[in-house]
């Protein structure tokens, strides 16, 4: 009888017997295990705000050359008076700033619905407007309280422009909370919790604000250890379970990913990894490797999965930053299988997929992105590594103008990549800052045939060939 059973039982027996019930499971188990290393693990309640810190990233385009940080004034020892508009220069003449965090305890429903608000916002707000990310945590658990949001700043203090804005905001209140900053009549800035309950009273609770230095550990690289760069099979395989719902090309990278033995051993042959910007000449070199050492030459994303890449590419990055992880550990498998037989030639691996994520997540310029050596740098303990890391460069007027003789289709980075020097600059510095195993750095400026006699060296010096 069921009333017999004891719930691990039950448990085990609608597992065994109904494939869609064990999804489902597997789905709330894997849901659970993400936020607990990765993601906040509660929605915060309105005593808790007035503890924490935000965080607002630098935006160089909009004229924030630097990052800047602020919280309650009771929360800085030492300090009896609140900011002014001295340090905060963008509140004169009666403008009103608004801090928006995300607070969806779900890690995945939460990507959703800040990518949603960030298109939506994008849309209703004029170019005058400042929209910059914003983190929000408390000091005393950052890893597990950290939130997502926007801070945004209207110049022109525009009140048909603020609003729209309300009005948006309050469509999501369930999953947001929303606050002021504005300027006090004896220069003071003050937080007020915005009131999202069809009306714009800020009753919420309101205190005075304090700048304050940068904290250590530094929020943005949380957020990348959190939501940008995975470390692991199983916190990929996480964030993919549970959108596996409503993207039917997920289930199927999880299957692909339960076949996965990350402890598999390579062969004794070596694998070597191409890396660099889009079009230093990777697929030329690679294509020169394969047949010089009559070598395998695979592909990231593999092949099996590379047809969802447009898929994933318009998902929001937690998403398409797991596909991508789950591409490396899929790949991985092929490229220990190959080394069996022969020499392996990678096309991207790793290093991609975390520099790119890197420069996304970090706004300013190279003087922004974490310390070299810092845990963002860290190759995953999971993922087989390779024998050689080999990274492309060239100058950015050739790189340009190999850009516009290929005609290829480009993801929305390769855009930004082509269109932002600064951009640029920060995810060749991510590259060269990965460790475990660090890059070869080969100048791809010279004639194809210069370039792979180089590489050759470079490969006859670390590798067995």
């Amino acid at each position: 009888m069921i009333l017999g059973w004891s719930s691990a039982g039950l448990l085990c027996r609608l597992m065994s017997q109904r494939p869609a019930v064990r999804r489902q499971i597997d789905i709330i188990i894997s849901s659970a295990y993400y936020r607990h290393i990765m993601g906040p693990s509660h929605s915060p309640g309105r005593s808790e705000w007035e503890h924490r810190i935000f965080a607002v990233d630098a935006d160089p385009s909009l004229g924030y050359h630097e990052s800047f940080y602020f919280t309650a004034l009771a929360n800085k020892d030492g300090v009896s008076s609140p900011a002014t508009s001295n340090e905060w220069p963008m509140l004169t003449q009666g403008v009103t700033a608004l801090s928006v965090c995300v607070t969806d305890p779900h890690p995945v429903s939460a990507a959703r619905l800040h990518r949603s608000l960030g298109q939506q916002l994008a849309q209703i707000l004029s170019g005058t407007h400042h929209v910059l990310k914003l983190l929000s945590y408390l000091p005393q658990d950052p890893h597990h309280s950290l939130l997502r949001g926007f801070f945004i700043c209207d110049p022109q203090n525009c009140n048909n422009t603020w609003h729209k804005l309300k009005h948006l905001l309050c469509e999501h209140r369930q999953h947001i909370t929303s606050f002021t900053h504005r300027q006090e009549p004896r220069g003071e800035i003050w937080q007020n919790v915005l009131e999202l309950n069809g009306g714009e009273q800020e009753t919420g609770g309101r205190w005075p604000l304090v700048r304050v230095g940068e904290p250590q550990p530094s929020p943005f690289a949380l957020n990348i250890l959190h939501s940008a760069v995975f470390y692991s099979l199983s916190s990929a395989r996480s964030v993919l379970l549970q959108c596996s719902e409503w993207i039917p090309e997920a289930t199927r990278i999880v299957e692909l990913l339960d076949k996965c033995d990350t402890g598999t051993k390579k062969g004794h042959f070596p694998v070597i990894v191409i890396e660099g910007l889009d079009a230093t000449g990777k697929s030329t070199l690679t294509e020169s490797l394969k047949d010089c050492l009559k070598a395998t030459l695979l592909r990231s994303p593999p092949d099996c999965i590379s047809k969802w890449r447009k898929t994933f590419d318009d998902e929001p990055s937690l998403i398409k930053r797991a596909y991508y992880a789950a591409g490396n550990y899929v790949g991985a498998c092929e490229i220990a299988k190959a080394s069996m037989d022969s020499p392996v030639i990678v096309d991207r691996y790793w290093h991609s997929t975390a520099a790119y994520a890197i420069a996304t997540e970090i706004g300013g310029s190279i003087h922004s992105l974490p310390p070299c050596h810092h845990d963002v740098y860290q190759w995953p303990r999971d993922l087989l590594r390779p024998d050689l890391v080999i990274l492309l460069t060239v100058s950015d007027e050739e790189r340009m103008r190999r850009m516009h003789g290929r005609g290829l289709e480009e993801t929305k980075e390769e855009k930004e990549l082509e269109s932002n020097t600064m951009f640029r600059q920060k995810v060749e510095e991510a590259y060269k800052r990965i460790e475990n195993p660090r890059c070869v750095i080969i100048d791809a400026s010279p004639t194809k045939e210069t370039v792979l006699k180089e590489t050759l060296n470079v490969i006859r010096k670390h590798c067995a060939i």
